[in-house]
């Protein structure tokens, strides 16, 4: 594994001119998680990578890039197969106005939810629980943004998906208004159809945040779903977390948080996350503490 990727940096870092720089996440956690009458005790591992960006100065204002990021099973990888750019590989052209990548990446329909989740949809977080997030990323797809001023728009389109009626797309409106912004975003395969209207504001130290969402097909995917939630800076490293999540006559949702930053790249938290099923077999206790480092 580390002989790949000493082959890849040195291969990109050859490029004339070319940019490049590895980043990445661990994330480890003590983690209990009660559902129905069974109970798992252990570590966890929450959205461990790593990935290799590379950037290249074609003049005019544009620029030419490509990342590759792939997925780390952080408390225990020798229990996992890596493949290599699981998580994204996309080669494109960037410029002020937009940008166009091209390969696998997360989808903006899900960054609509997890942009507006004071949880981020990481460890202990209500989001899936009562919005469905259609598999977060697409393969064999483009990847379109459009700025205009204070307002971007989207547009993810794969072809060839597998196990699908029709190519998958999925698309979003982004606007800045005062201290708000405000998010639209669809996604359609087929039958299968979800709208997200979004919006977070920060008013000083707190930021306040809320998910509607209209999901539909011929799946159980069918539904409509609502979160609410805020985080709180309280004037040092601590910053602390809510929200709350149901699904109209459904499940119901709640967790709280709180985090220690060490560093801006660095920090602590402490989780919990309670679910109300539709039975007894579907309610969830979770209690998770962990560490995480980015670079």
């Amino acid at each position: 594994m580390k002989k790949v990727l000493v082959a890849l940096t040195l291969a990109v870092a050859g490029v004339a001119s070319a940019q490049v720089g590895i980043y990445g996440r661990v994330g480890t956690y003590l983690d209990n998680t009660k559902t129905g009458a069974s109970t798992v005790q252990g570590m966890a591992n929450d959205l461990s990578h790593f990935g290799i960006r590379a950037t290249e100065n074609l003049g005019g204002g544009l620029t030419a890039r490509a990342t590759y990021e792939t997925y780390i099973q952080a408390n225990s990888p020798e229990t996992s197969t890596t493949a290599f750019g699981d998580r994204q590989s996309t080669v494109g052209i960037a410029h002020k106005m937009g940008s166009v990548d091209l390969g696998r990446s997360v989808h903006t329909h899900f960054l609509a939810i997890s942009n507006n989740d004071p949880f981020g949809t990481l460890i202990g977080s209500s989001a899936a629980d009562v919005h469905n997030l259609r598999g977060l990323r697409f393969s064999n797809a483009a990847f379109t943004s459009v700025n205009f001023g204070n307002v971007t728009a989207n547009f993810d389109r794969s072809t060839g998906a597998v196990g699908t009626a029709a190519d998958p797309y999925a698309a979003s409106l982004i606007a800045a208004v005062g201290p708000a912004v405000l998010t639209y975003a669809r996604y359609e395969a087929g039958a299968e159809t979800s709208d997200v209207l979004a919006a977070r504001a920060k008013f000083g130290a707190t930021t306040v945040y809320g998910i509607a969402s209209d999901n539909k097909g011929v799946t159980a995917n069918t539904n409509r779903g609502q979160l609410i939630g805020a985080s709180h800076n309280l004037g040092g490293p601590v910053t602390v977390k809510a929200s709350y999540g149901r699904i109209e006559n459904g499940i119901k949702s709640y967790n709280v948080g709180a985090e220690y930053a060490f560093s801006k790249k660095t920090y602590a938290q402490v989780l919990y996350r309670n679910v109300e099923g539709t039975s007894a077999a579907g309610d969830v206790r979770q209690v998770a503490g962990g560490l995480v480092v980015q670079f």
